[in-house]
């Protein structure tokens, strides 16, 4: 990990320095002030996978005229183009019409059931939509498999209450069934006994 993050510091300041020779020497040429420009750089990129760096290399040559700050090559790395916006993608979501892959596999996530069926109106399939197809574009953005299970949101789960309330129920049942004492006082007596340790008043 660490050695693949030193690799794609020394990718990016190889790039540079042929792409932009004369700024990279009035910048970097000397040797402190390199040294300290690669932390930057090396702390901007540390989330990064090779796959994406590249790309953000890439369209650093293609796109650039000037050297992009290392937060304009974040955003370089981290673009997804010809991706539809969430509005665009919940329309195609539900006609069932699909001009990326991606839009597909938020649909599919959502429920393509329960879109096909919808007006557009549903505010809470919306959210749900736009939530995973949000979680997908970040996995584009990360070069990742688009696909794979997209685990649902708390506030979509309508059973954890109700397991929570049942859990509490339980403990209760449990401490009557022991006839342990709920009241502090009961609980510090009941230990004193057990001890076999007596308290006079005074």
């Amino acid at each position: 990990m660490e050695q693949a993050l030193r690799d794609a510091v020394r990718r990016i300041f190889t790039t540079l320095k042929i792409t932009f020779p004369a700024w990279y020497e009035k910048h970097y040429g000397d040797e402190r002030a390199e040294k300290l420009a690669r932390r930057v750089w090396r702390e901007t990129i540390s989330d990064l996978n090779d796959e994406v760096v590249d790309r953000g290399l890439h369209r650093m040559v293609k796109e650039c005229k000037f050297p992009p700050a290392p937060s304009d090559f974040l955003e370089l790395c981290k673009r997804v183009d010809d991706m539809p916006s969430v509005q665009d993608a919940w329309w195609e979501a539900l006609s069932g019409k699909y001009t990326h892959e991606a839009v597909r596999i938020a649909a599919e996530q959502t429920g393509t059931f329960d879109l096909r069926a919808a007006t557009g109106k549903e505010k809470a399939l919306y959210q749900q939509f736009e939530r995973n197809y949000a979680i997908v574009l970040r996995r584009a953005e990360n070069a990742q498999p688009l696909d794979g299970k997209i685990n649902r949101g708390i506030e979509h789960d309508s059973g954890m209450k109700a397991q929570l309330a049942k859990s509490h129920q339980e403990a209760r049942d449990l401490i009557a069934a022991q006839n342990i004492p709920t009241d502090g006082k009961q609980a510090r007596a009941l230990l004193l006994a057990k001890l076999g340790i007596r308290r006079t008043a005074q």
